[in-house]
């Protein structure tokens, strides 16, 4: 697989975390002087956004929400005490995940083009999550992020649904976007898939995917990635962009016995995933086996298991794992691309 170094990060560094005082998503405690803030945040953020259009650049984030449960929170008391273990043990109490979700994306939404959100969860027994008299997780997202558009892709089985949900402030291209199943269920029942939308972009037609692939089984994935790549090639030569979480590590990293989270013995070794997306010119930075790059789990990581990968048409300015976001068991990428002339 082709492989840059890791840039420098840019300027997603100054990503805010998520509103204190934000508690509950039915009220709007905006006054007069909040809502001149707000409306000043939308002109520098639209200026940011037309600055980074003007260089050919797009921001981009993926984020593995985890159906809205939160990170396992032993992991983050493990580092925390006094205040800040019972900030994280109210906040888990609270169980307002997705809504602190799309708060963060809102007051992020600036620094970001195209945000995919993988394990988004859409309900049990076809009832949504209605069942236990609460809206679905996505409209959070669609509402309370600020973002232009929302476009999902239903995933999962019938008695358990969720959908790879994927935000943007992008403008749609008139070809129609793909979302498709991807062969081998997990357990036998739950399928994985992907979506991939084309926008315009510094006037030229970009597709963007997001997806979430089998969380256990190595040669599932290969067979999804080799549905992928048939999908991709059919694109032609077009720029593409492809957020999600792989499950699955980089070649030469640790593959198994892991210290934290799922031990995954035998969910990486022999995986050639990623080979498989490089045969469609899909690329990443080069991955070292080091914190700076592990996505999982949150609080104590130790593997990469997400990623942004991309065509031949894009440089890399920054990429880099945003490690203030402590809203899910995966950390965020995040990545600003260029577009080559």
């Amino acid at each position: 697989m082709e492989s840059d170094t890791l840039p420098a990060a840019g300027a997603p560094t100054a990503l805010r975390g998520p509103s204190p005082s934000a508690l509950d998503p039915r009220v709007d405690p905006r006054g007069p002087d909040e809502d001149l803030r707000h409306r000043i945040d939308d002109i520098l953020e639209s200026k940011l956004r037309t600055s980074r259009t003007a260089r050919g650049t797009l921001a981009l984030a993926s984020i593995n929400t985890h159906r809205g449960r939160g990170p396992k929170v032993e992991y983050l008391l493990r580092g925390a005490a006094g205040p800040e273990a019972e900030r994280i043990a109210l906040l888990h109490d609270h169980r307002a995940y997705a809504y602190y979700i799309a708060d963060w994306l809102n007051r992020n939404r600036g620094f970001f083009d195209v945000v995919g959100l993988q394990e988004v969860f859409n309900g049990i027994l076809g009832f949504g999550e209605r069942l236990f008299g609460k809206f679905p997780q996505h409209a959070y997202y669609r509402v309370f992020s600020g973002f232009r558009a929302a476009e999902a892709h239903g995933v999962g089985f019938a008695g358990f649904r969720y959908e790879n949900l994927l935000l943007s402030h992008l403008e749609p291209a008139r070809e129609g976007q793909i979302g498709r199943l991807l062969p081998g269920r997990v357990f036998g029942l739950a399928a994985c898939g992907f979506i991939l939308a084309p926008f315009r972009f510094a006037d030229r037609t970009v597709w963007i995917g997001n997806t979430h692939l089998h969380a256990y089984s190595p040669r599932s994935r290969v067979l999804q990635a080799a549905a992928l790549v048939r999908t991709i090639r059919g694109l032609g030569d077009a720029p593409v962009v492809l957020l999600g979480d792989l499950n699955t590590v980089p070649p030469g990293c640790r593959d198994g016995d892991f210290p934290a989270g799922d031990r995954d013995v035998a969910s990486y070794r022999g995986d050639r995933t990623l080979s498989v997306l490089a045969e469609a010119g899909l690329r990443t930075v080069r991955h070292e086996d080091t914190g700076s790059f592990w996505t999982y789990p949150t609080g104590a990581p130790n593997r990469t298991l997400d990623y942004c990968l991309f065509s031949r048409h894009w440089e890399v300015e920054s990429y880099r794992v945003e490690r203030g976001f402590l809203l899910s068991d995966h950390y965020p990428v995040v990545a600003e691309l260029r577009l080559r002339r």
